[in-house]
């Protein structure tokens, strides 16, 4: 019989809150057994989109809706995973808590609804009867919403304060994934299920602008769309996996360890393959037209390897280099000027307020030369960036 296969979504978390690592002891004692995805790129800066990407394997088919969450449209080339899955045998499941206030349905399956509980409890009860069944394999959504600035179960409304309320709703989030763990090996189910866990995006924090209160659904900034995720495998040795993953890809992989055919795209790889040389985000669709009277959002799009992170909006470049600066707030463009040689870096500004000029701090990060760097990776990240964004407009025609 097929492996089962289980996906845990984590809610709005991103490497930033993951590094809280007392608030997440289940998550960290089953990541020593998993694929580690240090370098996993969301993308999408919205739970719709990033999981309608990972379903879909494709990262279009919900580029000309005009809004994030009331009347989707989807425009599918081929079925979605868990449709997928239950052509080939799976008993096929997607449950969550608290509530959501928006419809998912549309993008979860042409065949079943998302399944929705007020309680931890009831969604568990659900997922046991699942797990316990063994007369055929199993895929399951499992989404605990609690982390979500809007959401929260019984667990996060008792704390003290809105900051308490807030870390309790990922200690509910990490409770979750213990607890399907335990029903794995209270049902002797753990030596034959994938488990593929991730998290959608990050939230900023209004780092970048209050943009009418958003926190995530703004551009695509690496404190976003740089999130954990990890797969277990029972054939699979836990590892460290440095390379760029999309969640894009994530399709393709939960297919591949499942030994079942998955569609041929040049745009999707195996998250083991190590041949994706860059990601791409998003935070709106194509259709939106983002920033207008009412609609504080400005439309973003970005391009990351594995040095830099280029963001496009509103007509003009940023970049970061996002290992080192991770909340993206050091615009690189900014500090490169023209002169009669070409671009260098602009060292006087660089020094700006310090009598003996820019301090050996940074001289020696941004050290004589490696504009070069920057400005050949600017190029052709640039262009590969507005090769992709015509793509998406071309949906639009």
């Amino acid at each position: 019989m097929n492996k089962n296969i289980v996906f845990i979504h984590l809610e709005s978390l991103n490497q930033a809150i993951f590094s809280h690592r007392h608030w997440f002891p289940c998550l960290n004692n089953l990541a020593p057994h998993c694929l580690r995805f240090n370098n996993f790129i969301s993308s999408a800066t919205s739970s719709f989109m990033a999981v309608s990407d990972l379903l879909h394997g494709d990262e279009n088919v919900l580029e000309r809706n005009v809004n994030f969450e009331v009347g989707l449209q989807v425009n599918r080339q081929s079925p979605a995973l868990f449709d997928l899955l239950a052509q080939q045998g799976y008993q096929t499941r997607g449950l969550g808590f608290p509530k959501n206030w928006a419809s998912f349905d549309t993008i979860w399956s042409a065949e079943q609804p998302y399944e929705w509980f007020d309680t931890s409890g009831e969604m568990l009860r659900n997922a046991e009867s699942v797990i316990a069944d063994k007369s055929k394999p199993f895929a399951l959504y499992i989404w605990n919403l609690s982390s979500h600035l809007c959401y929260q179960d019984g667990y996060k409304a008792a704390g003290d304060n809105t900051f308490a309320r807030w870390q309790r709703g990922y200690e509910s989030m990490d409770n979750t994934v213990g607890d399907i763990l335990r029903l794995l090996m209270d049902h002797k189910q753990m030596e034959n299920t994938c488990l593929v866990v991730f998290g959608d995006h990050g939230d900023d924090f209004w780092n970048h602008g209050i943009y009418g209160g958003f926190a995530h659904g703004i551009e695509p900034y690496t404190s976003l769309v740089h999130t954990p995720a990890f797969i277990y495998d029972p054939q699979q040795k836990g590892r460290d996996i440095n390379h760029l993953v999309s969640m894009l890809d994530l399709q393709k992989t939960a297919l591949e360890l499942l030994d079942l055919p998955a569609e041929k795209s040049a745009h999707t790889f195996s998250a083991l393959s190590g041949k994706r040389e860059y990601c791409y985000s998003r935070n709106l669709f194509a259709a939106q037209q983002g920033e207008t009277e009412g609609m504080p959002l400005r439309k973003g799009y970005a391009i990351t390897s594995e040095l830099f992170h280029l963001l496009y909006v509103n007509g003009e470049y940023q970049m970061f280099a996002w290992q080192a600066d991770g909340a993206n707030q050091f615009n690189l463009l900014d500090y490169l000027t023209e002169t009669g040689k070409g671009l260098t870096i602009d060292y006087p500004r660089l020094g700006m307020g310090r009598a003996q000029g820019p301090h050996p701090h940074i001289q020696s990060f941004l050290y004589p030369g490696c504009e070069s760097l920057i400005v050949t990776e600017f190029e052709k990240m640039s262009a590969l960036l507005q090769e992709w964004i015509a793509e998406k407009n071309s949906l639009l025609n």
